[in-house]
């Protein structure tokens, strides 16, 4: 099942490059088009071939090959195949479109996004193309303040581990014994 939007995983391992690659090229507003749908980066397929075709185009262009660049695999409209109509688990939607279970599994989370489902005899099911159509409607067009904001929501360093329960008695311990006069 091929869906036609990509996450910054799935770009990088396309072009071979690095996710602080495809990160920086957001804040300085260079590479493809890219959309955010609520906190997830992506990628719509069309954004990145035209971004690959202007690409070959301008190389073209300077080895100076005057012909119009056309890609073999230039088949973006006929993005689902055979299998596109037919209704999908919430397991199933969420590995084809990159997106965590979490949102389509969760009623509260469905009804807040507006995620389009169908209940089939008590089971929950998506239809790939109402999914892509969802995901089309809601996604925003990314921008370098977007991405500033996205790169300072990360975190620079992990937590710190939580302190085992000895070591809280252990301090507790001290700061008893120690605070006598």
């Amino acid at each position: 099942m091929r869906y036609p939007v990509m996450t910054e995983k799935h770009l990088a391992e396309r072009w071979q490059v690095s996710l602080k690659t495809l990160q920086r090229w957001r804040l300085d507003s260079e590479g493809p088009v890219w959309h955010k749908l609520f906190r997830h980066v992506r990628y719509h397929e069309a954004d990145v071939l035209e971004f690959e075709r202007r690409g070959a185009q301008h190389l073209m262009t300077l080895l100076g090959i005057n012909r119009e660049f056309k890609p073999a695999d230039e088949d973006v409209g006929e993005a689902f195949d055979a299998q596109g109509g037919r209704y999908l688990t919430a397991k199933d939607i969420a590995e084809a479109a990159s997106l965590p279970i979490h949102i389509f599994q969760d009623r509260a989370e469905r009804e807040r996004k507006q995620i389009p489902h169908l209940m089939l005899g008590g089971n929950l099911r998506f239809s790939l193309r109402a999914i892509l159509d969802w995901e089309m409607t809601n996604s925003v067009l990314g921008n370098a303040a977007a991405a500033v904001v996205e790169e300072a929501d990360a975190p620079a360093e992990p937590p710190a581990p939580a302190k085992r329960w000895y070591e809280l008695v252990r301090e507790q311990d001290r700061e008893r014994f120690d605070s006598a006069p």
